[in-house]
């Protein structure tokens, strides 16, 4: 895809606890809610520019632990709280009663990187006999 034709554009990368990430065109969802596909959300501000959605009902639905989440936030903070079902990172809002805004391309997968970069730090080299 062409920086040309990017470079406006708006985007939300979703996150599954399976391990499956998608880089949604924010611009066509427009909300957290619908992203999810659930009726409410939690909102989690991880910087200025950064905020995480998840489903409200996710831990009553019996959603699992999202543990690509967790190592994503570890990026950000020491020790993140435990997440259940899927997440969308969006932009921040500008005011706490305001809806996300669509992350650039480059910064939604700079998130992707952030994860790829931590998860093959851990895995361990072939051994040599």
């Amino acid at each position: 895809m062409s920086t040309t034709l990017t470079a406006s554009r708006a985007f939300a990368l979703w996150v599954s606890p399976t391990g499956a990430f998608r880089l949604l065109d924010w611009e066509g969802l427009l909300t957290p809610e619908y992203a999810l596909g659930c009726d409410a959300t939690d909102r989690l501000d991880i910087s200025e520019r950064l905020t995480m959605w998840t489903d409200e009902a996710a831990i009553p639905l019996g959603r699992p632990r999202n543990m690509p989440v967790s190592e994503l936030l570890r990026a950000y903070q020491p020790n993140p709280a435990i997440h259940y079902g899927e997440a969308v990172f969006t932009g921040a809002p500008n005011h706490p009663a305001a809806s996300a805004h669509g992350l650039t391309e480059d910064r939604a997968l700079t998130l992707l990187d952030l994860y790829l970069l931590r998860i093959t730090a851990r895995v361990p080299g072939s051994r040599r006999p």
